[in-house]
């Protein structure tokens, strides 16, 4: 059923947390990991929009460099968790909108499965910030798995 379960990661504690039910879920099932990190160009970059070109040009490259290092701290994470529980793991990193380019890689990768943290951000915060969770899960063709944060209280 889930022969392959994407991982939506932005390295938080929260992506962690769903990083660890879906090892757990890969270990059940005999899966293939996909970790992936999306680095959301349409938040990053917006106020660089009023610089001058070689100004937005260099701070655009720096600020992809370091978005793409965690990136790659982020799958290697994962990555990492699922080799100690003996599962085989597929990285990736992907530049774009968050919430379109995990569905699509997760079509793209034929995962049964996405599985992703979730803030449990309400009312106007969800208003303001959007919530990618939220995006994915109303809009995938994809089973969904949004594990929140036990922490916080009903």
């Amino acid at each position: 059923m889930f022969e392959r379960i994407l991982i939506a990661t932005d390295g938080s504690k929260h992506s962690h947390r769903a990083a660890e039910a879906a090892v757990e879920m890969a270990m059940l099932y005999g899966s293939t990991i996909i970790a992936l990190y999306v680095v959301d160009i349409g938040k990053e970059y917006a106020p660089l929009g009023d610089l001058t070109a070689k100004s937005s040009d260099d701070m655009i490259a720096g600020i992809r460099s370091s978005l793409q290092d965690q990136g790659e701290k982020a799958t290697r994470s994962v990555a990492k968790m699922a080799d100690k529980a003996a599962i085989p793991a597929i990285r990736r990193i992907a530049e774009g909108y968050p919430a379109q380019d995990i569905i699509r890689i997760a079509e793209e990768e034929k995962a049964g499965l996405i599985v992703m943290g979730g803030i449990g951000a309400s009312g106007l915060d969800r208003f303001f910030l959007g919530s990618v969770a939220d995006k994915v899960v109303r809009s995938s063709k994809i089973p969904v798995l949004v594990v929140k944060d036990r922490e916080k209280p009903f």
